[in-house]
């Protein structure tokens, strides 16, 4: 790279050495010719006033430079430009005593032939060394001076015989000047050109390989290198470990510190980490705080976790970055070479579910990947990768259970149920994909796309002209405790012009227990919007009969469990039908509609009707049905619905 005018004053970079050296040994022969010139000034026959004081003094001030360079190497630019703007200064005053002082008697074209041999050298000192821009103005003056003296000094008297050679010469001089100048400029502006162009490319194939922060071989070159170091390790029958390292609470410090100060740390870690591994070992970023460490071991995997304590124990002294003192710690997982995995991919994967496994039991800790013990994890992460796609290409679909009336059988709500087919069309049932979701936060985004795909579907019915059912929607923990569900619950509703009463959010007891005071406030105003709250799974919560009383709630829902053991002999179920019970009578004193769920056959049907609970839903009634087929039975087309059943089920 080129060094600019900034840095060549330093004289402490490689550039700056040469250029120094190269001086160092040039000056000398500069200082020789001035000296020599002196000497033999006057056998030459060329006798000049100026050249016999002149010389001695370049000669001279040539000398005390070479001292200066080379008792200080930071004097390189001072240096240079002492150089050229004495050679310039000295060539035009020889000029324009040359043009309008000289006698006579002097030859000024051997003058000038003798004198100016030296120019192309300043040319070369004023551009091809980096950062002399102030020796380029310089040498752009002296040539432009010297051809407005020369076009002075040839018009100034009529020609004779003698000039005609001094012409001669000055012409030449001057074209010469003038193309080596404008090839000089034109060669040094493609020469940083092709060189910025050069910087660009290997900075760029630089960060391809290398983590830019860091300074890490990147994933890139792990992958690559991973590979290759498995089929060497396959060729010699080597183990070979793979570490996948997290950094515990760094989104922490990014959060309270600033990314300065966690960039900064990712540094000093990587730091460190690479004064622990071994010189044949691959230290690399993986991305964020993550980091893998490569291994081959001689023995066994003992010596994987011996390398993984070396790395904790890297970082038990603090950081102090910042002003501040950070304790940090760090998760570790390994895999081993070939029982753990035969390829990159499979190794790093099953290093990254040993880690989520020590992240899950409490951070800062080791552990080995364990195939049975990490299989759902692994699963878990896969689910959570396909699910962030899904999010974003809104690959979900609604389907509707009806909810019936236990005293007529007729349906009076429905209750809108996500579904999720992958790109390779497997069905992930949402028992295996909400918990996911609810740990990786994804239920928020996903809650709000069922709230308005339910509005939009409910208000789309009506329009078609059936009849008004209530949609009911499943409310996550999470989603609730939005400060801003009100406003996403309003939006949806205005957004497809569904009236609120046509809409009923089912929460579960912890959503109601957690955060009182935001739930009460929300409740009241979803309340006095006309919205209808239910509390799902009741009875496998808190069960705390304080929030029925003072909540706005409409309805409960009794969960699955108690109504599958009412009629099974082995689950108790004088137990169960106890509780149902009791349920049923606290909802007839508080006045709260009671739904049944679970429903599978036609004696807990009966049971639960004949102890006065309302709404019954299961699949004695029906399973989940799409939106078309929800219109086929709001047509009263059951024989066309039945078709398509029996088609589906082909």
């Amino acid at each position: 790279m080129i060094v600019e005018t900034s840095n060549l004053p330093g004289g402490d970079d490689l550039y700056s050495r040469r250029w120094r050296r190269t001086l160092l040994f040039a000056l000398p022969f500069a200082i020789a010719a001035f000296l020599i010139g002196w000497v033999l000034e006057k056998p030459s026959a060329q006798e000049m006033p100026i050249d016999l004081i002149g010389y001695p003094v370049m000669a001279a001030g040539l000398l005390f430079l070479e001292f200066l360079l080379a008792c200080n190497k930071r004097m390189l630019r001072p240096v240079l430009l002492s150089i050229i703007a004495s050679a310039n200064i000295f060539f035009i005053t020889k000029c324009f005593f040359l043009f309008f002082l000289v006698p006579d008697s002097v030859d000024v074209q051997a003058q000038l032939t003798e004198t100016f041999y030296w120019v192309p050298v300043v040319f070369l000192l004023s551009f091809i060394l980096p950062g002399i821009r102030a020796g380029r103005m310089i040498i752009i003056a002296f040539t432009s001076l010297t051809f407005v003296m020369s076009f002075v000094y040839s018009f100034s008297e009529p020609l004779n015989t003698a000039q005609w050679g001094v012409l001669y010469t000055l012409i030449q001089m001057n074209l010469a000047n003038t193309v080596l100048l404008a090839l000089t400029i034109a060669f040094m502006n493609f020469k940083d050109d092709y060189v910025r162009a050069r910087t660009r490319m290997e900075t760029a194939e630089r960060f391809a390989y290398v983590d830019s922060l860091t300074k890490l071989p990147n994933r890139h070159v792990l992958e690559n290198e991973l590979s290759g170091r498995i089929q060497k390790a396959r060729d010699t029958n080597t183990p070979l470990a793979v570490l996948f390292i997290d950094i515990d609470g760094f989104k922490l410090v990014n959060d309270t510190l600033g990314h300065e100060t966690g960039d900064e740390l990712l540094k000093r870690i990587a730091e460190r980490f690479g004064a622990v591994i071994g010189k044949n070992d691959l230290l690399s970023r993986l991305s964020g705080d993550e980091f893998i460490v490569v291994t081959e071991l001689t023995l066994s995997g003992s010596g994987a976790k011996y390398m993984a304590q070396k790395l904790q124990a890297a970082l038990c002294e603090p950081f102090d970055i910042a002003g501040q003192s950070l304790n940090i710690t760090s998760s570790i997982g390994i895999s081993l070479f070939p029982e753990d995995g035969k390829d990159s991919a499979e190794l790093l994967r099953h290093a990254d579910s040993a880690m989520y496994r020590v992240k899950h039991s409490g951070k800062n800790g080791i552990e080995k990947f364990h195939g049975l013990a990490d299989e759902r994890i692994e699963r878990e992460r896969e689910i959570e990768r396909l699910l962030r796609s899904a999010v974003h290409d809104n690959a979900f679909h609604l389907m509707y259970q009806p909810l019936k009336s236990l005293s007529n059988n007729t349906t009076v709500k429905y209750e809108a149920l996500i579904r999720w087919t992958t790109p390779n069309n497997q069905n992930i049932p949402p028992s295996d994909f909400i918990p996911v979701a609810e740990r990786s936060a994804l239920i928020v985004p996903i809650g709000t796309w069922v709230l308005n795909e339910a509005c939009r579907q409910a208000k789309e019915w009506q329009q078609l002209g059936m009849e008004k059912f209530k949609i009911c929607v499943n409310v996550s923990p999470l989603q609730f405790a939005q400060p801003n569900f009100f406003t996403t619950v309003t939006r949806a509703l205005e957004t497809h012009g569904l009236p609120a009463e046509y809409l009923e959010l089912e929460l579960t007891e912890g959503v109601v227990m957690h955060g009182l005071e935001h739930t009460t406030t929300t409740l009241n105003k979803l309340q006095r919007l006309g919205v209808s709250i239910a509390i799902d799974d009741f009875g496998t919560g808190y069960s705390s009969l304080a929030y029925l009383r003072d909540l706005p709630i409409d309805t409960i829902k009794i969960d699955r469990s108690f109504v599958s053991d009412l009629g099974s002999p082995l689950n108790e179920p004088h137990f169960a039908l106890a509780l149902v019970e009791a349920m049923l009578k606290l909802a007839a004193y508080l006045d709260l509609e009671v739904v049944a769920e679970g429903i599978e056959t036609q004696a807990q049907c009966a049971l639960l009707k004949s102890m006065g609970c309302h709404i019954g839903q299961g699949y004695y009634f029906a399973q989940p049905l799409t939106a078309h087929d929800v219109e086929l039975l709001m047509t009263r087309n059951p024989a066309a619905l039945a078709s398509r059943e029996c088609m589906l089920a082909n």
